[in-house]
């Protein structure tokens, strides 16, 4: 750069005296416009260069290891993978007799619609369930779980309630009972369903997903 400085001068009579103002200017541009065409040519053919393909990232060997994936699929968390809605109706009734039924009893009719959320918790997952082999990843997944569940308030309600002729009050903790017991019906039919097969396979398919944006081909499963 220095020789190049000082041929432009030479050239521009940057020697005598009283070069001038004009020569000055003349030798800061073409300086400038040399900086850009080195600075282009290096970004279009510096990677190309075996001394500087180093520098701009060109060929590099792949540094994604196992505790790296471990902890990006770690960080899905409790991973949903499928959801299940079921109506169901429980009848609750109290009182031994026809009798104690009559004069104190009382019968409920529930009508409950729930939601049962299944799928893997990928929180528990560890180094040795993440295997990196150059382009291939093997996973070993825990088994898939009910995870949440619970009952649409919007479309749970007692539809009847029926009392003995001497009961003032309503019972409120068999109304309770009533949603508990709809609410595992409704777990209960969906793992009847098949629930959680398909979350397993629902949270391979996510999995596998996420794993090849970190750039690996192939992702294998395991169990």
């Amino acid at each position: 750069m220095l020789f190049v400085m000082f041929f432009l001068r030479r050239l521009l009579g940057g020697d005598k005296k009283g070069g001038g103002l004009g020569a000055t200017v003349v030798l800061a541009l073409m300086l400038v416009i040399l900086s850009m065409v080195i600075g282009v040519g290096l970004a279009w053919y510096g990677a190309r260069l075996p001394l500087l393909g180093a520098l701009f990232g060109d060929g590099g060997t792949r540094t994604t290891t196992s505790p790296v994936v471990v902890e990006g699929v770690q960080a899905l968390d409790r991973l949903a993978t499928v959801r299940w809605t079921e109506s169901v109706v429980i009848t609750k009734e109290s009182g031994d007799s026809s009798l104690e039924r009559f004069l104190t009893g009382e019968k409920i009719v529930l009508v409950a619609t729930g939601e049962v959320e299944a799928g893997v918790d990928l929180v528990s997952l560890g180094e040795d369930d993440i295997v990196v082999d150059g382009e291939r990843v093997t996973i070993r997944l825990p088994e898939p779980e009910i995870l949440s569940s619970s009952l649409d308030e919007e479309k749970t309600a007692v539809y009847d309630r029926d009392q003995g002729i001497l009961r003032i009050r309503p019972d409120d903790e068999m109304v309770g009972e009533a949603r508990r017991e709809a609410e595992a019906e409704i777990t209960a039919t969906a793992e009847e369903n098949g629930i959680l097969d398909y979350a397993n396979s629902n949270a391979e398919d996510s999995i596998r997903a996420f794993v090849t944006t970190l750039g690996f081909d192939e992702v294998e499963f395991v169990s």
